[in-house]
């Protein structure tokens, strides 16, 4: 584009919209990092209600994302050619995704995530964005698989803003203030990727492509959770014990006759009252069963509309069975919904080694629709299970022992790669082997 077209489409919709989307993604973000919104208090508060409310929040929200997050880990990917497989891999492992990985996936629960890749040495260079930061448009959101353009901004320092607009052969750079005024062009760089290089990220695009991540409904249910909090702090801290009381008794005239008086009504002294008007009782204490519980029920409401167990959540499952199959049966609707992530991040992950591959110059590469994502094994078994079922899978239908191996829980690529070395060598040095390979020999 030209520059004037690039600063046109700037000024006229990616600043708007990139302004609009931080503003929203901001409120999302401290959500998920536990920086809540205040429960409401007494107008006329003090050190010690100040006190209590930084005590309230309890981040249900950052938990959930945390949850999700860790079981979504990439331990490989297999192209529809396996000859081009190592090359491929190389461009992921160069750009430390093994690590960075989790990063994006946090980024994408909350809303959306984006990685753009761009030509460099020895492999592509990856960059990972949140909504936060990047905004993407496509002409069909909910279809289409590249966007026309997509804009990021980055902080240059504390007034201004550099902001790139991507579009299918150049970055644009410009400078801007905080809210986009005074735009001012920088630069133009060429890349050769021949589209937006920019991959989208996200679990929960509808039929309209509108997106709703993890954080925005549950909310209103951690605002309820705090509010009751902090309704109990209150309730604990002033109404959690009995209050004596005296009618009838002339006022202490000084502090010493006051002192007295108090030591009078400590544990083990008998009280004597002369004036028989007087009157001795206590004002009982204010429960906090009803707090309790209803902290107990909003969390159960969380728990269930992220879909993860009550136990994570609540502190008990509602199955109360032991061992790892009755853990795995109330985690049943958790990994549900991990496995939909699952398939829609890998299909972002098929992107982003197609556009790698193609900006590596690897053939065959950008054509490969028929990768295959291959994710670690999040589900709880125990081990028995696992061996029992590999063992069953080998024997009773003849699968093959080293697609087995892939099964057990924490098999990483590397390891793999070594069990099938150490294979080889056994079979090289055993004798027999050794005879038939001769006779075979002519």
């Amino acid at each position: 584009m030209k520059r004037n077209d690039v600063i046109e489409l700037a000024q006229e919709q990616l600043i708007p919209l990139w302004l609009k989307e931080r503003k929203d993604q901001t409120v999302l973000r401290d959500w998920a990092r536990g920086v809540h919104v205040s429960p409401f208090k007494p107008k006329e508060s003090d050190p010690e209600l100040e006190s209590l409310l930084e005590k309230t929040p309890v981040p249900f929200i950052m938990l959930v994302v945390s949850i999700l997050a860790q079981t979504m880990d990439l331990k490989d990917y297999h192209p529809g050619d396996e000859a081009m497989h190592d090359d491929l891999w190389k461009i992921w492992q160069g750009n430390r995704m093994p690590m960075r990985q989790k990063r994006l996936y946090k980024a994408s629960l909350r809303g959306q995530g984006y990685t753009m890749l761009l030509p460099g040495e020895p492999v592509p260079v990856a960059k990972i964005f949140s909504a936060r930061n990047m905004v993407a448009v496509y002409q069909d959101p909910e279809a289409d698989e590249w966007p026309m353009f997509a804009a990021y901004g980055e902080q240059a320092d504390r007034n201004h803003f550099h902001f790139t607009v991507a579009d299918e052969g150049e970055l644009h750079t410009m400078q801007m203030g905080p809210e986009g005024q005074e735009l001012e062009f920088i630069e133009t760089n060429v890349h050769r990727a021949g589209i937006t290089p920019v991959i989208r990220y996200s679990g929960g695009v509808d039929d309209e492509g509108a997106v709703m991540g993890e954080v925005e409904p549950l909310i209103p249910i951690q605002a309820n959770i705090d509010q009751t909090n902090f309704d109990r702090l209150i309730t604990q801290s002033f109404e959690a014990w009995k209050v004596k009381y005296i009618t009838g008794m002339a006022k202490p005239e000084t502090d010493a006759e006051a002192e007295r008086i108090k030591m009078v009504l400590e544990r083990g002294h008998m009280l004597l009252i002369e004036n028989p008007e007087a009157k001795v009782g206590t004002l009982d204490a204010s429960t906090l069963n009803g707090y309790i519980e209803a902290r107990r029920d909003s969390k159960q409401d969380l728990a269930s509309t992220a879909q993860i167990s009550q136990k994570t959540i609540v502190g008990s499952q509602s199955n109360n069975s032991d061992g790892a199959e009755a853990q795995a049966a109330e985690e049943a609707s958790t990994q549900r919904k991990i496995q939909d992530y699952l398939t829609a991040f890998g299909e972002s992950h098929g992107q982003f080694f197609r556009l790698g591959g193609h900006l590596a110059g690897i053939k065959g590469a950008w054509e490969d629709y028929a990768g295959i994502a291959d994710w670690a094994n999040s589900e709880i078994r125990s081990l028995s299970q696992v061996a029992d079922a590999v063992g069953k899978l080998r024997t009773q239908v003849d699968a093959p022992i080293e697609g087995l191996w892939e099964m057990i829980p924490g098999m990483s690529k590397e390891r793999l790669d070594r069990w099938k070395d150490l294979r080889k060598e056994d079979r090289d040095s055993d004798p027999l082997a050794q005879v038939v390979r001769g006779i075979q020999q002519p």
